[in-house]
């Protein structure tokens, strides 16, 4: 283990432990001992530990970070951690946060008019700031990963696509052709009255294809993959992964953003055309069961309804909304407050946000694609 190779552990009785901290603790070496520092309090649940630091030669940010990350830890399963011969600097910086609001005056002047609304603008425009610069890194990191395609985290972006992808398959699919089974119900009312029966194979083609479809997966993705990205993201920040990783100078939007967005902007258009073919044949199932349509005249009927335009503005929007629940639900989740219940609600905003702003994408889609005649 790397703990030991960097740290002399010595045990005494009664629960308490003393590390003996040695060489450098730098970005490389911090990295790893994080998780073996973990480890080691899991392992022993000492009641006490003291870090002498004596023989360190030298500390950076990470090394700091390190410290104290595991600080806080130790305050948080309450056992009592001290330094010996701590360098001056790392001092400063672990004795920064504590509490000392008890020297601070309770006498505070009274705010002009144009104070409170600066306080105001601001408390207002940062969040749409963040969003802002949220946006503008992500691009940045976008930009870079095209020009540099080896840049890209290319087993994560797998793992997120077959968690968005492959495992929503069968859901998807049930689902949409449960839809093109109620499209050919509502439509039969109405066809049969003509004794065109054979045109609710065009309504299911509009209906399910051009427009149920897309929307549906979407809001499926949103509530399964946007919810779960602020979740995991969220999680990440209360533990202070993220934290630790900027101490790290690791950049964040490319680390652990772009690979979850591109996951679900790839993902999204696979779904929906697979939601077209599951509708279609939900369709044709219940029109052969109820209406004795012939299989073979209900294809030839979609082949003559199915467009190919169709299928390009389901893609695009596919595309559009993939990217649209990524950024949502990976910018809520590094919105995350430190507490447990922050989870939660950042996971909720996720879904809602992103199944509103699903909705508004597909109504401006609506709106421009009838005005270029598709």
């Amino acid at each position: 283990m790397e703990l030991e190779s960097i740290i002399q552990i010595s045990r005494f009785p009664e629960g308490k432990i003393a590390l003996f901290f040695r060489g450098e603790l730098n970005r490389e070496r911090s990295a790893r001992l994080w998780t073996d520092l973990l480890y080691l309090l899991q392992r022993e649940a000492p009641s006490e530990i003291v870090c002498d630091l004596q023989a360190v030669e030298r500390v950076d940010t990470a090394g700091i970070a390190l410290l104290r990350g595991f600080k806080q830890r130790c305050d948080e399963q309450g056992i009592d951690l001290g330094f010996v011969h701590l360098p001056e600097i790392a001092q400063r910086f672990l004795q920064q946060g504590q509490p000392a609001q008890e020297a601070v005056s309770t006498d505070v002047p009274a705010l002009s008019w144009i104070s409170r609304l600066g306080r105001w603008g601001r408390a207002g425009a940062g969040p749409a700031m963040d969003l802002v610069r949220f946006l503008g890194e992500v691009a940045a990191a976008g930009i870079k990963v095209v020009r540099h395609p080896k840049d890209l985290r290319s087993a994560e972006f797998l793992q997120h696509l077959q968690e968005v992808g492959v495992n929503a398959v069968l859901l998807i699919c049930v689902l949409n052709a449960m839809t093109g089974l109620i499209v050919v119900f509502q439509g039969i009312s109405l066809v049969s009255d003509f004794g065109a029966d054979i045109y609710v194979a065009d309504m299911v083609v509009r209906s399910v294809a051009g427009q149920m479809a897309p929307v549906l997966t979407a809001i499926i993705i949103a509530g399964r993959s946007g919810a779960a990205f602020a979740a995991n993201i969220g999680t990440m920040k209360i533990r202070q992964e993220i934290d630790i990783l900027s101490v790290l100078n690791f950049n964040i939007p490319a680390f652990l953003v772009l690979p979850r967005v591109l996951a679900v902007a790839v993902a999204t258009p696979m779904l929906i055309m697979l939601a077209d073919a599951s509708g279609i044949l939900g369709g044709m199932i219940t029109s052969k069961v109820v209406l004795d349509i012939p299989m073979p005249s209900y294809i030839a009927e979609v082949q003559s309804a199915l467009e190919p335009k169709t299928i390009y503005t389901g893609l695009i929007r596919g595309a559009a909304f993939g990217i649209i629940i990524g950024l949502t639900g990976c910018f809520q989740g590094l919105r995350t407050e430190n507490s447990a219940d922050s989870v939660g609600v950042r996971a909720t905003r996720a879904t809602v946000i992103s199944i509103i702003l699903v909705i508004l994408a597909d109504t401006i889609f609506a709106v421009l694609f009838n005005a270029f005649g598709w």
